[in-house]
């Protein structure tokens, strides 16, 4: 049976829509209707699965899916279920419009009965992971991930650089806080890993999926080792790389220019006593971060507390700890805005002539020695790695997260992981912090247990070329070529659909999104909104159910109001978009139809923004040279911050 549940939010929503009316129109469209004021609390979901069965399709017209959907999920049998957000996306952005507004919930209600005449049941799919992870170290954070996870039972392999050694965490981290809170990790956390199995070599060759990944290690000695792991952490370090002012330096061919990493051994081997003039230079080409900045501040202020002339040449200095620059300053460092002009060898010392720029001045003057900040960069043997998993970079050569708000510690494959400065340069305590994130997120992955569900795209072979379209595109590895055919992976699927959009031939159907019936729930949009308000026009707003919905629910939380024949029509990710849902939008006779996205660069899915970009893009030049109004069409971000860009999008339209 056919049910319809609506919830009139503690008889807060009768003051807008009219239930009564929509109980009675919509008589026909379903088996039964229930009315209840809470679906949300104790009684009434306790209500909704006792009227409930496995073999119901079940409508909820209630608030938005992020609120009610979880407890939901718990009492109804049925897997047959959608959510129209009457709330936020009807009553709350339309009070000045009463009969509209019912007219609205009447139209996307029974387009919420379509929708569940389409499904098909979700895939279930087994979860099995093996209990052991692969962790490719060499900074402080990987020990970390070790240290966690051998206290939570899970068996861990620890790869590291060939001929790595305390001495080699120690140096590597040197720049995340003071030497002795550095020294003192290390130690402590070595002491934690002893019984782990470690390995020096490297990764050379990965097969598998997520929960069972075969990882071929190639040993210092030489010899080849498989192991089979559930997980993969990446915490690799950083290296400093010398500026690009090191040539007019000298350095090199100078024993007096320095890098900064080398200035901790400079006064150390200094007689007692002597004193130094030293100047430190920046690179004003290049854009400092905290940790760099940090790291500069404590390096130049031990020199300083040890009696030397300290004198920094800057353009800017940047740091989360402001104390850093005070203690500096206290301990008598010589801060100066502003760069090196030239450097010249000269007899026990450096002849550097300086520009002030804070004073317009250019000062010329000998040192006894010149010490160049460097850049913090990726390991050297990052890229090749990130290849070997088949794992993205960023545009500074470091790991790329494959979402930085909300999935800050995996990367672009799942299973894979990353922590600390694998990622980017990060101070010891934000280094430990993401470490242990990452620990907690390979424990779910590795124990998970039982059924995972969800509604996947199902491959026609007759009709695939094996143009190998949706392989490529794929963000989570989930298709492959088996056989000479494309399979789908289950276990590595996200639902997010967009290999069906790239489907030049139509053979990728989604279970739950169907090409059919997109179509036709568009047609019967038209149909309603036209049988309901004539012939007021309408726009479509096809909506990506992670941030472009949220903007829209926050839309009506903050009031946010916009005409009522807008209608939002939720995809899993933008990039499912096609070209057919847009112009068959058009053709049933939407004003607008506009495709909305997360933030560039923001996608949950990775991709998706630019997919739908570029699908409306292409839609576009189509509408032109057919001579038609491309304006029709247009592809914006939304995000929960800014809750005015619905109303901003379909203001003057519907």
């Amino acid at each position: 049976m056919k049910k319809l549940f609506l919830c009139t939010c503690n008889k807060t929503l009768t003051q807008t829509l009219d239930f009564d009316r929509i109980q009675k129109e919509l008589g026909d469209v379903f088996d039964s209707i229930h009315t209840h004021d809470a679906l949300c609390l104790h009684d009434g979901l306790a209500f909704i699965g006792s009227e409930t069965s496995h073999e119901d399709s079940v409508v909820i017209g209630a608030c938005t899916s992020q609120i009610i959907g979880p407890p939901l999920a718990k009492h109804i049998k049925s897997d047959m279920k959608t959510i129209v957000p009457l709330r936020e996306q009807v009553a709350w952005v339309h009070k000045d419009d009463p009969k509209g507004a019912t007219n609205k919930a009447m139209v996307l209600l029974k387009d919420g009965a379509i929708q569940v005449n389409h499904m098909a049941p979700p895939t279930a799919v087994e979860l099995h992971s093996e209990n052991r992870v692969l962790v490719v170290g060499g900074c402080i954070a990987g020990l970390r991930v070790v240290s966690d996870l051998v206290r939570l039972g899970i068996e861990v392999v620890l790869l590291e650089p060939p001929e790595w050694t305390r001495e080699n965490y120690i140096e590597a981290g040197q720049f995340m806080a003071e030497s002795k809170v550095v020294k003192d990790t290390v130690r402590d956390l070595l002491s934690s890993c002893k019984k782990v199995k470690r390995i020096q070599g490297s990764v050379t060759e990965l097969s598998g999926r997520a929960g069972q990944y075969t990882v071929t290690l190639k040993t210092e000695k030489g010899k080849d080792e498989q192991i089979l792991v559930g997980s993969i952490v990446i915490s690799t370090a950083s290296t400093q790389e010398v500026p690009s002012i090191a040539k007019m330096c000298h350095y090199g061919k100078s024993d007096r220019t320095l890098v900064i990493s080398e200035l901790t051994d400079l006064l150390s081997k200094q007689p007692a006593g002597q004193r130094m003039t030293i100047l430190v230079a920046t690179d004003p080409s290049h854009h400092q971060t905290t940790v760099e900045g940090s790291y500069l501040l404590r390096n130049v202020r031990m020199a300083a507390e040890k009696g030397h002339t300290v004198i920094l040449a800057h353009s800017d200095i940047s740091t989360k700890d402001e104390d850093l620059y005070r203690s500096a300053r206290r301990a008598g460092v010589i801060f100066v805005r502003g760069s090196l002009e030239r450097v010249k060898k000269a007899k026990d010392g450096m002849v550097c002539r300086l520009e002030n720029t804070m004073e317009s001045q250019v000062r010329e003057f000998k040192v006894d020695y010149l010490v160049l900040q460097t850049h913090l960069g990726p390991w050297s043997g990052t890229a090749r790695l990130a290849s070997v998993l088949d794992v993205d970079l960023d545009q500074y050569g470091f790991i790329k997260t494959r979402y930085a708000k909300m999935k800050p510690v995996q990367t672009s494959r799942r299973g894979i992981f990353i922590a600390g400065c694998g990622k980017m340069p990060m101070r010891l305590e934000d280094a430990l912090v993401s470490a242990s994130n990452a620990s907690l997120e390979v424990l779910k992955e590795v124990r998970k247990k039982g059924e995972r569900r969800g509604w996947i795209p199902v491959v026609d072979e007759e009709r695939c070329d094996v143009c190998e379209a949706c392989i490529n595109v794929c963000p989570n590895h989930a298709l492959r070529l088996v056989d000479g055919k494309v399979t789908h992976v289950p276990l590595n699927c996200e639902f997010c659909g967009i290999c069906v959009s790239v489907c030049p031939t139509r053979a990728i159907e989604f279970q739950a999104h169907s090409k059919e019936s997109l179509l036709v729930r568009l047609e019967e949009i038209a149909k309603n909104h036209k049988t309901l308000e004539g012939q007021k026009p309408f726009s479509l707003v096809y909506a990506c159910s992670e941030c472009a919905n949220a903007s829209i629910d926050q839309a009506g939380f903050t009031g946010k109001g916009y005409p009522t024949g807008s209608y939002v029509i939720q995809f899993p990710c933008a990039g499912m978009v096609s070209p057919i849902e847009i112009l068959k939008g058009l053709a049933v006779g939407a004003e607008r139809v506009t495709v909305a996205h997360c933030m560039p660069g923001g996608c949950h899915h990775q991709t998706g923004d630019r997919l739908s970009e570029l699908v409306v893009e292409f839609t576009r030049e189509m509408l032109r040279s057919i001579n038609q109004d491309p304006e029709r069409v247009r592809a914006t971000y939304m995000i929960a911050a800014q809750p005015n860009k619905m109303q901003e999008e379909v203001a003057h339209r519907g």
